[in-house]
């Protein structure tokens, strides 16, 4: 992909200025809910960011059994549904100051509401459906052309609400963006969850697609590193990412691509799988 349409996509999806503002010149963490954050102690370090974001969930204020792994501050929380009151009564306790929720529809025009000391904003994925439109042809994903990006489409494919709040961060004015806890669909599960079998995860789940929201991460990450923002990943997220970048496609065709990238995504799956497989 040229590297000027990945600037072009950066510039539209910057946050409004409320939410810039909150993480300019900050150092920011984007905190997944992969198990594999369970095999290190890292909450300390999450906690001194200056901003922590966190994804559909949120350890509750004295009540976190993963203090010692994911840390226990929430400024930033991301949602795939719409709150009520009683969460953001919630949330606002938890000490979250921004609620996102990005609507994988086209036509939706942004909205900020204010609950308590929450800022609640609400926004549509359509930039982000567009440009994985454009990946999907790139690399023989051809069944996944979108006529829209409602969710009832078969043919819809939209972003994982983590890469939202991944790219948003990116496209920002934050200082440091760290990535931590996120597998881009490349194994891992849920902390919350059992684990689920080896090979469970799929190049396509449901309507996400973990293969082109790596390669669009890749491509994020190298425009932005121009631009010396620092990008710091976890070691999980470190391997599966350079796994893609040490692929050899030479002028392999967009089927070929495809095939490639599918089986890579089975085998870093597998090896994701394993190292938690002794995590209850």
């Amino acid at each position: 992909m040229n590297l000027d349409r990945i600037e072009e996509f950066l510039e539209d999806i910057k946050p409004e200025e409320q939410y810039n503002n909150f993480l300019k010149d900050k150092r920011v963490a984007i905190v997944g809910p992969s198990k594999h954050m369970l095999l290190s102690q890292d909450g300390k370090n999450i906690d001194s960011y200056d901003v922590v974001v966190r994804l559909k969930w949120l350890p509750l204020k004295n009540h976190n059994p993963f203090l010692k792994y994911i840390g226990s501050k929430t400024d930033v929380m991301y949602s795939s549904v719409l709150n009520d009151q009683s969460d953001f009564k919630i949330l606002s306790e938890c000490g979250v100051r921004h609620s996102r929720h990005p609507v994988g529809k086209i036509g939706i025009k942004p909205s900020l509401d204010k609950f308590k000391d929450v800022l609640i904003g609400v926004y549509s994925s359509e930039e982000y459906a567009f440009l994985l439109k454009e990946y999907s042809m790139e690399n023989g994903y051809v069944a996944d052309k979108i006529a829209n990006i409602n969710s009832k489409s078969p043919y819809a494919i939209w972003p994982q609400l983590g890469f939202n709040a991944i790219m948003e961060a990116i496209a920002s004015d934050a200082s440091e963006v760290y990535i931590t806890g996120c597998t881009m669909y490349h194994g891992g599960g849920h902390m919350l969850q059992k684990n689920k079998p080896v090979s469970h995860n799929k190049t396509i789940v449901e309507k996400h697609n973990g293969v082109l929201e790596t390669l669009i991460l890749i491509d994020a990450i190298t425009q932005i590193e121009t631009n010396n923002k620092r990008i710091v990943l976890d070691p999980v997220l470190t391997k599966i990412l350079n796994t893609y970048r040490h692929l050899d496609l030479g002028n392999t065709s967009p089927t070929g691509r495809k095939e490639i990238f599918t089986s890579t995504m089975t085998k870093l799956s597998d090896e994701v799988n394993n190292l938690i497989k002794d995590l209850k």
